[in-house]
């Protein structure tokens, strides 16, 4: 056969023909302009899809519904990133370099490999996956699954809510709000990922880590106590806020545990539930709240540093300028503070450590709870390293052609290590004086 004896097919059809009149044909669009499933679902809000049809595909369907709806299908288009492996090629059947989406789910759980891809990915990047993401999603659903475990096996009955409790329920109340207003505004911009992490932080962080260890009622003579009604309604509350908002990017595991959270009616289901909305929040609570935190931490690695034991009462002093008293009660219970005195000027002449935290001075009493001749030796040590950290910063500036010649920023630099050496060095002599 020749090549003027080719021609081309006059009957056949583009391969992407019936995809680009998919939203139009989906409803009988064509054949029926005018009913009412196409009137009430065209258009649409987004189309989600890959960065490499946007011409076979994205481009075709808008054309098509310029063409015979006379408007577009859709109003945004949101492309996501391609998986990739870990050398950056695109995942084939050829290369055998896919993994296998069924062994996944069995070892990491559905909603694990869900949420671990989703929290690294950023809007339009490629993702170079790496079995750690699913398991991060795996381990979090361990957390999810253990809090709820946690706060159902607790014990109430009513009483007075202690400080501590309200404090940490009103702090919570805030930070949850912080967090849906934000989580509404990245989704509202298409940042996917940044709205699930908020997600995962508010969880893991604040409400795991700070909020139930605040409220978890206290164990006497190896028995726990019970909770008051009031701090464990709240509880519940916020459990089922955090789980409604999980719920888009973990279906299972929420709907779960929200049927077992509280008492639901019959074919009640979470995927019907709206979504909590934001609410005014304390942004100066909130704030006072991460002062405590830091401060918590600080103590906590001065009894690490120290060799204190975590059920050894500590006395603290504070200074009062800048300091929100209110946050007492919070450092008490999660720092094992005995007494906190609020003074004008830190009375630092005995043993101890003080800290900063922001501009708020902290000072923690050690008379009698540390071994004056190692914490002199450790002093000493660390008086040393610095030294010798000084002499080679030194050598570099008393180099005349090292500062005429070295770019200003590096020389500044290098300047700014003496001062900070400098300081270090007086600080740790002032310590060992008081020793």
């Amino acid at each position: 056969m020749t090549a003027e004896q080719l021609s081309r097919d006059e009957d056949a059809l583009d391969t992407w023909f019936s995809s680009w009149l998919w939203p139009v044909s989906l409803f009988d669009g064509i054949n029926n302009p005018d009913n009412g499933e196409i009137k009430y679902y065209y258009p649409t809000n987004d189309l989600v899809t890959g960065p490499d049809i946007i011409f076979f595909w994205v481009a075709r369907m808008i054309m098509a519904g310029e063409e015979y709806m006379n408007d577009v299908p859709f109003r945004n288009v949101y492309f996501t990133g391609i998986v990739r492996d870990k050398l950056g090629r695109k995942m084939s059947k050829q290369l055998g370099n896919s993994p296998d989406p069924v062994k996944l789910i069995e070892q990491y759980g559905a909603d694990g490999v869900r949420l671990g891809i989703l929290l690294c990915t950023s809007a339009g990047n490629d993702i170079l996956f790496d079995e750690s993401q699913v398991e991060q999603g795996r381990n979090f659903s361990n957390k999810v699954w253990n809090a709820f475990r946690l706060v159902k096996g607790w014990s109430v009955e009513d009483k007075p809510q202690s400080e501590e409790s309200r404090m940490a329920v009103e702090w919570f109340k805030s930070k949850l709000n912080r967090t849906l207003s934000q989580v509404d505004e990245d989704f509202s911009k298409f940042r996917i990922n940044d709205a699930v992490m908020g997600i995962y932080k508010c969880f893991w962080d604040d409400f795991c880590a700070w909020y139930l260890e605040l409220v978890k009622p206290a164990f006497v003579d190896g028995k726990q106590l019970s909770m008051d009604r009031k701090t464990y309604d709240a509880t519940i509350g916020f459990f089922d806020s955090l789980l409604k908002i999980l719920h888009p990017v973990m279906p299972f595991i929420t709907e779960e545990l929200w049927q077992n959270i509280a008492p639901r009616k019959e074919g009640e289901t979470v995927m019907l539930q709206m979504q909590p909305v934001a609410a005014p929040f304390d942004e100066t609570l909130i704030n006072d709240f991460a002062l405590a935190t830091e401060a918590i931490a600080a103590i906590r690695a001065i009894r690490q540093q120290k060799n204190i034991s975590p059920k050894e009462p500590l006395k603290l002093q504070v200074k009062e300028e800048g300091y929100p008293i209110s946050m007492n009660p919070i450092i008490r219970k999660m720092a094992n503070i005995s007494e906190i005195d609020i003074v004008s000027d830190i009375d630092a002449s005995k043993s101890g450590q003080s800290f900063m935290v922001g501009t708020v001075q902290f000072y923690v009493p050690l008379d009698g709870m540390i071994d004056v001749a190692e914490e002199k030796s450790k002093i000493l040590a660390e008086i040393q390293r610095f030294e010798g950290f000084l002499k080679g910063v030194q050598a570099k500036l008393s180099n005349e052609r090292f500062v005429a010649n070295a770019p200003a920023q590096v020389v500044e630099l290098e300047r700014k290590k003496l001062s900070d050496a400098t300081t270090k060095i007086e600080n740790l002599r002032e310590r060992l004086a008081k020793l």
